[in-house]
């Protein structure tokens, strides 16, 4: 998709497959310009020869002129059936592709794009793609085509009725079109501050609603009240002094028009006193004015709401034009894992935020098959080096090879399918458990019941799912709220049993889990990790003991490496975490034991 759009330039990229419904659309706008003077010009006929006939005459002669004024009369409300009909295909289909290819395009940003966006927010930004730019499709036609046709077929009618009234009409309209203009370039920010407060509200809102625990148990609900009142009340600041401004638009236009009108009125009277033009000439004058005027005023209404939409859609492309940080490159390969060898070769890295280097030149080879433990106190590095294996971050310079392929060479989608992850705080969608396990199924085979089943029994989830009423057609809730944190953690576990993935990462996998539980668990983990290269994450360092290898960390540098024994018996770095533990864990400061 394009980058850099704006609401009209994006209008226009998602009309390009739908041609055939905006052509019908123009041919309404076209034959309602045409009709807004025809209709009263058949009248003048009808008029002047009423004027001009021999009561005796006067059926012979009207009824085909009548018979002709019905005829248009009539057509119109089927000629609008043809814009009813396109907005019935054009609307939804535009709709759809809209929400797909903007939700499709927001799925591809960094982990820290929505790190520093609320997920409300973002899904509100597509929701106003998607619900906003079809309108703007309509006033565009219907609002504003339309009246620039009928101006431009009332100018050339009235101009032969006298050039006073077509050379009027086009003063008028310049006038009008002016003010008009100054007025979008002042209102313009003004509906995009009111945009993004109105954005800025939803997200609150969400993230209210998504932490109503802590309100609850905070005691805060007033305080988030007071909060979100703040922002009404900024809203309705930054929206009462864009309606000013446009009280006063509507005013000027009001103004304008009466003397414009006044002016026509004048002159009919002082052309029909000298003989140069008829009574039927009153009825066209008067009638396409007072539609022209009547689609002008309507045109002055609709420009705060187009006004509106423009900035809500301005406002919502940022998630279209705020560029990819981690994209695949042009050429981008699939990965392709045969035995899981993991190298960093001269990796430097450092957070956005963080002008200090995290890791800076790092080597380090982790050989196919390998199960390898990770330990250090928190801010050490150990969640960045398996993000990084993960390409969640773009590295400053070096690269990672897994089976000697540069992971910044490959597809995401082939390097993450290749990586089984259970974190520390697994997330669940608002599903089903069956479609949760069934997640971590290969893009070309849904996984089958008997598969999903026998994952969530190696992960010793299927225990509690039995106990459920609905068993693995269960609704877990928001996040999986509705589980314990041990029963979500045994269904990410389900999954990697799952996806089956040559590289496994396990960040505090256990850590949710009852002793008891946890015990079977280990169990279940030792055979998903055999013919795997493994990584794991721990603050208990007993459950690291039999890893092939050992990686401590202190501020991005591994600073010991080596197998459990090896490292005790150096009594450096690796021996002072294993004494600080407490009841199996690594306290925060094991200086000061």
């Amino acid at each position: 998709m394009k980058k850099n759009f704006t609401a009209l330039s994006f209008l226009w990229h998602n009309l390009k497959p739908f041609k055939f419904y905006v052509a019908l659309h123009l041919f309404v706008v076209l034959y309602n310009s045409i009709d807004l003077s025809l209709w009263p010009y058949i009248s003048k006929i009808l008029i002047d020869r009423l004027a001009t006939t021999k009561p005796e005459e006067i059926l012979v002669v009207a009824w085909p002129i009548a018979a002709l004024l019905v005829l248009f009369t009539v057509l119109p409300g089927f000629v609008w059936r043809l814009s009813d009909y396109a907005w019935m295909h054009l609307t939804p289909l535009m709709k759809k592709k809209i929400a797909t290819e903007s939700m499709e395009k927001a799925m591809q940003h960094s982990h820290n794009f929505f790190q520093n966006n609320f997920s409300g927010s973002i899904a509100n930004k597509v929701r106003d793609l998607s619900n906003s730019t079809p309108p703007i499709l309509g006033r565009i036609l219907y609002s504003f085509l339309n009246v620039i046709l009928s101006l431009i077929i009332g100018f050339v009618t009235l101009f032969f009725v006298h050039p006073i009234f077509g050379i009027s009409l086009i003063i008028w309209a310049i006038i009008f079109t002016l003010m008009a203009i100054y007025a979008s370039r002042r209102i313009n920010p003004m509906s995009i501050d009111v945009a993004d407060q109105q954005t800025k509200i939803m997200g609150n809102l969400v993230d209210i609603l998504g932490n109503i625990a802590n309100v609850r148990f905070f005691s805060r609900r007033n305080f988030e009240v007071s909060r979100v009142r703040a922002l009404q009340d900024e809203y309705y600041e930054i929206s009462k002094r864009r309606s000013r401004f446009l009280i006063k638009f509507y005013v000027w236009h009001g103004l304008s028009y009466s003397v414009y009108y006044t002016v026509c009125i004048v002159a009919l009277i002082s052309l029909y006193s000298k003989g140069l033009v008829t009574l039927g000439d009153f009825l066209l004058v008067f009638t396409i004015n007072n539609w022209i005027i009547h689609l002008m005023w309507m045109s002055a209404n609709e420009m705060n709401v187009f006004l509106e939409e423009v900035g809500t859609v301005n406002q919502a492309l940022q998630i279209i034009n705020q560029p990819i940080e981690i994209a695949d490159v042009a050429d981008a390969k699939n990965l392709e894992v045969k035995s899981g060898e993991i190298v960093f070769e001269n990796v430097s890295f450092n957070y956005q935020n963080n002008s200090s280097a995290l890791f800076s030149n790092k080597n380090i080879t982790i050989k196919a098959g390998q199960k390898v433990g990770l330990v250090g106190h928190s801010g050490g590095g150990k969640t960045s080096f398996i993000n990084l294996i993960l390409r969640t971050y773009e590295l400053n310079s070096g690269r990672i090879l897994i089976d000697q392929q540069d992971i910044s060479k490959v597809t995401q989608d082939s390097l993450r399918q290749a990586i089984a992850l259970i974190p520390q705080d697994p997330s669940l969608f608002h599903r089903s458990l069956r479609e949760n396990i069934a997640y971590a199924s290969k893009k070309d085979a849904a996984a089958t019941d008997e598969e999903i089943i026998q994952a969530a029994k190696q992960a010793h989830a299927d225990e509690f799912i039995a106990n459920l009423e609905q068993g693995y057609d269960s609704m877990v809730g928001e996040r999986g709220v509705k589980l314990s944190g041990g029963q979500r953690q045994r269904i990410a576990i389900a999954r990697a049993f799952l996806k089956n993935s040559p590289i496994l990462i396990l960040d505090e996998a256990t850590s949710q889990l009852d002793s008891i539980t946890e015990n079977l668990i280990q169990d279940a983990l030792q055979n998903l990790m055999l013919q795997k290269t493994t990584i794991v994450i721990a603050h208990r360092l007993s459950t690291l003991q039999h890893m092939d290898r050992i990686l401590v960390f202190d501020q991005g540098k591994i600073v010991e490496d080596g197998s459990h024994q090896d490292l005790l018996a150096l009594n450096g770095f690796y021996k002072k975490l294993w004494d600080s533990q407490v009841g199996g864990f690594l306290t925060e400061n094991f200086s000061e034991k």
